[in-house]
């Protein structure tokens, strides 16, 4: 299994001096002179980010994860004789404007892409990338169907459906009889959690889902879908909604003084919990990365974020650093930077795999697996409910 981490060595300062970041222009650009075996001693990535729009939440999280692994990269020398760039595109949460960013992308002298992170958008920019035969890292991206699209394509997040049976057999545990789910519709993610998912779940772990309500990710005021949540009785309300949308969700639960379990999915994001103080207390959870993780990849990671940052990283924080992760280790087996040759670099590391901010990462058909922990929020940060 690949070692991904070598972080470590040069203050931070450093690492951000090192860090070139080109703003979102034409296409994949010239690199620079290309060195031994057709390798530039400057090399620019494209990464096609939703940098606004829905999904900024967060994206700078997983703009810093990426800027860090990058910058170790340049200062440890992890491609060697190369230096790295990055040259963003805002998809602004939107599929249309994402399909017309990665045309661009593709149709340039690009070797390679990346795209993150909304699940509505990646389903319209993956098959464009494919068409091209343009190698193409995607982060989070959880939709069904991403990687399907082709060969051309990896996603080196998990999708959530692959660890939320955590947080099934959690309800299990608890003795959880009647759950309600209030979710995001329109994002292919959490619709497929509640359409297909958990209805599943809770015919293994003996549960019934007495409530589904679907709202857009656009809605601002849910108190009529909270009604019908209240009036279904459940032993726990699962919240599979984006940002502010939970903070709605719990403050009404509280104020309902409802006495169940407030379960939830890696997409709450930390402000969205932190904004609520003392109500987030006792959300419980299924992530792929936490803070509080056991492995020592894992570890590292936080310290060097937390050093050059200020603040501990969240899961998409993670997910940005292994994004970059996957495609430095790429990038360094590669003999020359081309679409064909680094298509095959990428297959090579999917399947080894790497130990990533994440931990171990697996793939499975070039989709990434990881086996996820169960957390509650207590006290302004994730505690551990599972190892």
């Amino acid at each position: 299994m690949i070692r991904a981490f070598r972080g470590g060595r040069p203050a931070a300062a450093a690492l951000i001096a090192t860090t070139a970041v080109l703003l979102a222009g034409c296409g994949g650009g010239e690199q620079a002179a290309a060195g031994a075996a057709g390798r530039p001693a400057e090399f620019t990535i494209d990464f096609v980010l939703d940098q606004t729009g829905v999904a900024q939440t967060f994206t700078g999280a997983v703009r810093q994860g990426w800027d860090l692994r990058i910058d170790e990269a340049n200062a440890n020398g992890d491609v060697e004789g190369v230096t790295l760039a990055t040259r963003m595109h805002d998809s602004q949460s939107d599929p249309r404007v994402g399909a017309g960013v990665m045309t661009e992308v593709a149709g340039s002298d690009a070797p390679i892409a990346v795209f993150g992170t909304g699940s509505n958008v990646a389903p319209a920019v993956a098959p464009i990338a494919q068409r091209a035969g343009l190698p193409l890292v995607t982060i989070y991206s959880g939709s069904p169907g991403v990687v399907d699209a082709g060969d051309q394509i990896f996603r080196v997040t998990a999708p959530q459906a692959t660890y939320h049976q955590i947080q099934s057999t959690y309800f299990k545990e608890q003795g959880v009889k009647r759950v309600a789910i209030i979710y995001n519709s329109d994002n292919g993610t959490l619709k497929n959690l509640a359409e297909s998912f958990y209805p599943e779940a809770a015919q293994r772990d003996g549960y019934e889902i007495v409530s589904s309500s679907g709202v857009s990710v656009q809605a601002t005021d849910l108190s009529a879908e909270m009604t019908g949540v209240l009036a279904s009785q459940p032993d726990a309300v699962l919240m599979l909604v984006l940002s502010q949308q939970n903070t709605s969700v719990v403050t009404q639960l509280r104020r309902a003084d409802f006495p169940g379990i407030i379960a939830a999915q890696p997409g709450i994001g930390t402000q969205a919990l932190e904004a609520l103080g003392a109500e987030a207390d006792g959300v419980v959870y299924p992530i792929d990365f936490s803070p509080a993780t056991a492995s020592e990849t894992g570890k590292a990671f936080v310290d060097a974020y937390t050093a050059r940052f200020g603040d501990a990283p969240d899961t998409f924080a993670a997910s940005g650093y292994d994004g970059a992760s996957m495609v430095i280790e790429a990038l360094n087996t590669a003999t020359s930077f081309d679409r064909e040759t680094l298509h095959q670099a990428l297959l090579d590391v999917s399947t080894a795999g790497f130990d990533g901010a994440a931990g171990p990462v697996r793939f499975e058909e070039r989709d990434a697996r990881v086996d996820g922990v169960m957390v509650r929020w207590e006290g302004g940060q994730e505690t551990l409910l599972t190892s």
